[in-house]
Parts: C-alpha cells; sequence; structure tokens
C-alpha cells in the first residue's frame, strides 16, 4: 500500500498548477501530474522490486491512495505500474479529490483499476483550462441589470422618504427609465456578445470510475457517475470546503454512515 499526500508545499502548487494536456500513453494528462506520477514510479521501483525478490511472489499487488494532487499522482503511477511493470506489478488506485487528469478515452480505459471519488461540489476534479475559461465566460455575461434596476428604485425611494420634496414619483420614474435606456445601449449588447461567445471543450476529466458523493436534501448519496460529468464547475459555497479532508470527505462519509447505521452517534474509529 502506497499513500499519497495531496498539496502541501510551494513545488506541489506547481504542479497542480500546469493545467496543460500533454500526451501520455495514447491519450492526453495533465502535465504536473504526470511528472509527478512518474517521480512516484521511480522513487518506488526500486524497493519494490527488491520486496518482490524477498517475498519469493510471483507478482506484488500494489494498492495506491492519494487525495487531491496526491489522488492524480497515485493514478497516473498505477498506469505507469501495469503497462511498463506488469510482469511483477499489479496497481490499482483509489483517489479522493482527482484533479481533471485524463482525457475521456484514457480515463474509460483505466475503470478497471483506478476509482475516483468525488464529493459534491468539490471543484478540484472540476477543474481544467477549459472550465476555469467558461466559468469565467458565465459569471461576467451574467444579466445583472434587472437587479440594479430594482436596487436604484429601492434606494429612490429610501431617499424619498426622508427628502419627499426633492424626489417625487415621477423624478424616480425618470431617473430609472434613463438608467435602463443607458443599460439598453451600452451594458447588455456587451453581455448578449459574451453569451453568445463559444465556450471551450474540456479536454481532461477525473480517471477511472467515478463515484459521486452528494447531498441529497435529506442525506448523503453515493452513485457511480460517468467521469464526464465532471466537465464544468459546480459554483457553490461549499465549493472548497467539499474538496478538503474535515469539512468535505470526512463529513460526508460520516454523513452517509450515520444514515446507513440509522445512529446519529455513530463515528469512526480513528476519527479526526
Amino acid at each position: 500500500l502506497i499513500t499519497v499526500r495531496g498539496t502541501k508545499q510551494f513545488g506541489d502548487i506547481l504542479s497542480d498548477g500546469l493545467l496543460d494536456a500533454i500526451d501520455f500513453r495514447g491519450g492526453k494528462a495533465h502535465a504536473g501530474i504526470a511528472q509527478s506520477g512518474q517521480y512516484l514510479v521511480d522513487k518506488n521501483i526500486d524497493l519494490l522490486q527488491t520486496l518482490l525478490r524477498e517475498s519469493k511472489m510471483d507478482k506484488i499487488k500494489l494498492h495506491l491512495v492519494g487525495h487531491s494532487l496526491g489522488a492524480g499522482a497515485a493514478s497516473i503511477a498505477a498506469i505507469i505500474f501495469n503497462q511498463d511493470y506488469a510482469h511483477i506489478i499489479e496497481a490499482s488506485a483509489i483517489g479522493f479529490g482527482c484533479p481533471a487528469l485524463l482525457s475521456k478515452d484514457l480515463s474509460q480505459q483505466t475503470q478497471s483499476y483506478i476509482t475516483t471519488i468525488v464529493a459534491d461540489s468539490d471543484v478540484v476534479p472540476r477543474l481544467s483550462t477549459a472550465t476555469i475559461t467558461n466559468a469565467f465566460l458565465d459569471i461576467i455575461s451574467y444579466d445583472w441589470t434587472e437587479c440594479i434596476l430594482e436596487d436604484l428604485q429601492d434606494l429612490l425611494i429610501k431617499v424619498q422618504k426622508d427628502l419627499p420634496i426633492l424626489l417625487s414619483n415621477n423624478l424616480i420614474d425618470t431617473i430609472v427609465t434613463y438608467a435602463n435606456t443607458t443599460m439598453d445601449k451600452s451594458v447588455r449588447p456587451l453581455l448578449n456578445n459574451i453569451t453568445e461567445m463559444d465556450r471551450l471543450e474540456p479536454v481532461l476529466i477525473p480517471p477511472g470510475e467515478c463515484i459521486h458523493l452528494f447531498r441529497d436534501g435529506s442525506g448523503v448519496t453515493g452513485t457511480h457517475t460517468p467521469c464526464d460529468f465532471f466537465d464544468s464547475i459546480d459554483v457553490t459555497v461549499t465549493m472548497i470546503d467539499d474538496h478538503l479532508i474535515p469539512p468535505g470527505y470526512h463529513r460526508l462519509f460520516l454523513d452517509m454512515m450515520r444514515d446507513y447505521q440509522k445512529d446519529l452517534h455513530f463515528s469512526f474509529h480513528h476519527d479526526i
């Protein structure tokens, strides 16, 4: 068993940030994490070969587990072990919050030995150059003009209550109409242009077989989900917390087990 931690040091952030998709094993892979996975193989292969000789076994059944960047590195390492060292190692990987890592075709080829678990709105499995760009376009194309008009009218009405002589109903209507006309001419056309811009097609998705844990309104549900489901960023208040261990994965697993056991006091033996 090899466990791989997630992002911790500055070098890890650089690995996370290399979002470019590079050629990898007949498909595409996250550039920075592909390097991390290769490093993981290079660091451990000599030890594994020694253990194999000492054990006098035919093969090592190797399990890799990781979170975040560690999940991606573990998944890449499992691919390399199974392809380059298949005669001595049979590898599998389980990743929690694994970043968008592989092209769809390559991800599907790894379903038999890689499992990715995604906590609800966890943003990391959904992050790639394409999804970040698309989310930015969606945000800046949001039509906020009606909200501004409502806020402006509410403000003027409040001012009118304190200074009724200065603001009549007709003047309020005139100001709001002018603001609406101005936005019709200069703001809404710009928003429409951004809305009509083509969105980018995501290249990378999480690897293997994906299991999605999500809040269903009364508890937590876990279901097998196509990994290309995570091809856009789900903008929610929990999108960051869901990626972390205590407020995200641990919390969801705990809630799910309490529901399954029908015991609100259930806790894991080695709780955090």
